[in-house]
């Protein structure tokens, strides 16, 4: 068996969404993740750390550009490939990308701005130089917008600093570049990112577009074994862990497992060597979404995980943009009252519980949850609400539901 990984680049305009889709993909010691061009030990990773990559972005010769990025482009290609362990290599921009890039900074720095002659340019200073890059196993293109216009105008409107005209120049230049590339037929496979797309939908159709080539099954659909993942939520002693307990008793362990949010923080924390809370909102989601991935894959036969206790609302949001119906989220709603009447613990402890728990967002995970499930009454009737609302969603998965309601 060849000890060679497959070589998959992800490329695209920019601020189509190229990072994003890398790290959501699936973290295995058996795929590797390459991020842009900046790797250490080379002329633009030093530029970098010195704060002078911008200033030589636009002021270095043709030469000088295009010979620094074939340097990185090398470097990061040789130091994935030998890897030993590695059987899948994800690079985040491909060769196709670099050439692209290359010759509409060659262009922009030209008094014409002619892509052709800046095409030529690229390819000569790569003959005279002797340069030449391996290209990857497969290449995939992602793009935004009906059409270049649209596509340039999302680009920018997703740029968080102050543009000038030069940048706008290297855009249109870019995404013309690109948009020859397509024609041209240089990437394997093109996914089209429409206003409607989320990001889930788009990380799922490229893990499809990977595994159909590489049969790799950690390339599945996200937590493609579970039918739904839970966050159940709410106020201190609202009652979540029973509810959670008798919505799992209901299915069996082979059918459900639920969890303080804490248990899985836990491990990420471990993995991390560093507690998960330090990080921010959006790599705490991811890390949970990666965790959840894996323990889903080690206990393939749960279809439901309930994740108990959750109170920020930036990580749910993050979840829900990711995984999209298949995230439910639950807030468990008790008057006062009886939550203190359930407490073993004092009023004051419970008040400044709750006092935490509203600074992390938990008034807007009720705001924006799936369903606000009324506790106020008996449990069985809470956990009988929570099972037909579980009900309602295979069905509506299933496509039954709206023939249930016509009829």
């Amino acid at each position: 068996m060849s000890n060679i990984p497959y070589t998959i680049s992800i490329n695209g305009v920019d601020n189509v969404g190229k990072t994003t889709q890398m790290r959501l993909l699936p973290s295995h010691y058996t795929i590797s993740k390459i991020s842009r061009f900046r790797v250490g030990n080379t002329r633009m990773d030093k530029l970098h750390q010195q704060g002078l990559l911008q200033r030589w972005w636009w002021e270095s010769t043709s030469e000088d550009f295009v010979c620094s990025m074939v340097e990185t482009m090398a470097h990061r290609y040789w130091n994935a490939t030998i890897d030993l362990d590695s059987q899948v290599v994800l690079f985040d921009r491909g060769v196709a990308m670099f050439e692209a890039i290359s010759v509409a900074v060659i262009a922009t720095k030209r008094p014409d701005h002619d892509l052709d002659r800046a095409r030529m340019a690229f390819r000569t200073i790569l003959e005279e130089s002797k340069l030449h890059l391996p290209k990857e196993t497969f290449a995939i293109l992602l793009t935004h917008g009906e059409g270049p216009m649209e596509s340039l105008q999302i680009t920018l409107s997703r740029e968080k600093e102050i543009l000038d005209e030069r940048y706008r120049l290297y855009q249109v230049l870019l995404q013309s570049e690109l948009q020859r590339q397509e024609r041209d037929g240089v990437y394997q496979h093109i996914i089209r990112i429409s206003a409607t797309s989320s990001i889930g939908n788009v990380q799922n159709e490229l893990r499809e577009v990977i595994f159909k080539y590489t049969t790799n099954s950690l390339f599945l659909p996200m937590l493609h074994q579970l039918e739904t993942v839970y966050i159940i939520s709410g106020l201190s002693n609202s009652g979540k862990s029973s509810i959670a307990d008798n919505f799992c008793s209901h299915y069996g362990t082979a059918h459900a497992f639920r969890a303080r949010i804490v248990y899985f923080n836990d491990l990420i924390s471990e993995k991390l060597g560093r507690s998960m809370y330090s990080l921010a909102d959006k790599e705490q989601a991811r890390e949970l979404y990666h965790e959840l991935e894996r323990f889903s894959t080690a206990h393939y036969w749960l279809k439901i995980i309930i994740l108990e206790s959750m109170h920020s609302h930036l990580v749910t949001e993050w979840l829900k943009v990711w995984l999209g119906d298949k995230l439910r989220v639950v807030y468990v709603d008790t008057v006062e009252s009886l939550r203190l009447n359930r407490g073993l613990v004092m009023p004051e402890v419970i008040a400044s519980k709750d006092t935490l728990k509203v600074a992390r967002g938990v008034g807007l995970i009720r705001f924006d949850a799936d369903l606000v499930l009324d506790n106020n009454d008996s449990l069985a009737n809470t956990v009988n609400n929570l099972l037909n609302f579980d009900r309602k969603g295979k069905l509506k998965r299933s496509g039954q539901l709206a023939v249930q309601e016509l009829t």
